[in-house]
């Protein structure tokens, strides 16, 4: 099967892996593109330490920590050549967990006792009164200034970027059950926070639909990991299922037609990561421009909240994988935001 080249993974049907855990031609394929080589831990125990004959000089188990080793330096060089954001992003993880006891941000627990909350059987959580008024607003589609979502009162606000908190709106929280970022998807898209399962169908869907294009995104041989990770409707998750960003702004960006926003600072007020602007990798017939613009916010290191801009705010940077995958259906698009990234390099000099 080495003529095939990527069409290796439609004729492989992984059968040498699924009944003899060894790897089929696909993956041999995949770790030959990637340079990574095969690692122990892929090949079943049973051939590990199968001996035949007496017994004497049988077969010694390799050493995983060497593999270990080397897969994780061919991930950092995959990583300083990866879009700035996933190095800062990547920088980020790797600090906090080695030194867990650097940053005090944690994700806010959910207050289950609120007086006078009328108590049921309901699985989801009652909406606070507060809450009540902000959707109130919006059905009326009349937002008053000073509301119950102004930036001011958040407990999140430390976490946003200093310069553009003049620009903040209004925001909206969402439960922290690790489906946070979908739920801000579908909150900001549908109104309905509780679809969160939508969201993770949708996208996952938008992802297969064009493994070409998102294989750009996800990396070579890395795209049904991440469908799996996407696609999960059992409940609150832990960090296997959560969102990624920037990854899956992507085909959300795209599905939707619109521009993603996403905000953030780092461990310090003026390390602004993960800002970014990510615009959709392909425009359907007839579209010429995005038609929504999407904005959420990282705040604790996991979680997500939905933010609210006012018209025409500065922009953060256009994500470098759209200006390096982007389909020709959308040349152009970035250029119709150039004023308003400007104001964005201005506000944070």
């Amino acid at each position: 099967m080495r003529e095939l080249s990527y069409q290796v993974h439609e004729r492989c049907g992984c059968a040498m892996r699924v009944t003899h855990g060894l790897p089929c031609a696909c993956q041999i394929h995949d770790s030959l593109v990637a340079g990574t080589g095969l690692y122990i831990r892929q090949i079943h125990p049973f051939w590990r330490t199968l001996v035949i004959g007496s017994g004497d000089g049988g077969t010694v188990p390799g050493n995983d920590l060497t593999e270990d080793a080397a897969h994780f330096r061919y991930l950092m060089e995959e990583v300083f050549d990866s879009d700035p954001a996933v190095l800062r992003n990547v920088s980020r993880i790797i600090e906090e967990e080695l030194h867990p006891d650097h940053s005090n941000l944690r994700e806010p627990a959910v207050n289950h006792r609120v007086r006078g909350r009328p108590r049921n059987n309901d699985t989801r959580r009652d909406r606070s009164y507060f809450e009540h008024v902000n959707r109130q607003h919006t059905e009326r589609g009349a937002r008053q200034t000073g509301d119950v979502n102004d930036i001011s009162q958040s407990r999140y606000r430390h976490m946003l970027p200093g310069p553009m908190l003049p620009y903040i709106t209004g925001w909206k929280d969402v439960i922290g059950d690790g489906n946070c970022g979908f739920r801000c998807v579908v909150e900001f898209f549908f109104g309905d926070q509780g679809r969160w399962y939508d969201a993770r169908e949708t996208i996952a869907n938008e992802v297969l639909g064009y493994r070409a294009l998102y294989e750009r995104i996800y990396g070579l041989g890395r795209l049904e990991i991440n469908v799996q990770r996407i696609r999960w409707d059992g409940g609150a998750v832990d960090s296997r299922h959560w969102m990624v960003a920037i990854q899956d702004l992507f085909p959300i960006a795209t599905w939707f037609n619109a521009a993603v926003i996403i905000l953030g600072v780092g461990q310090t007020p003026t390390c602004y990561y993960p800002c970014l602007t990510i615009l959709p990798l392909r425009a359907r017939r007839g579209v010429t421009a995005p038609e929504r613009e999407f904005v959420i916010a990282t705040v604790g290191a996991s979680h997500f909240i939905c933010i609210e801009l006012a018209p025409d705010s500065p922009l953060p940077p256009v994500a470098g994988w759209w200006t390096e995958h982007h389909d020709p259906s959308v040349d152009g698009w970035d250029r119709r935001y150039e004023a308003r990234r400007n104001m964005w390099d201005a506000l944070i000099r």
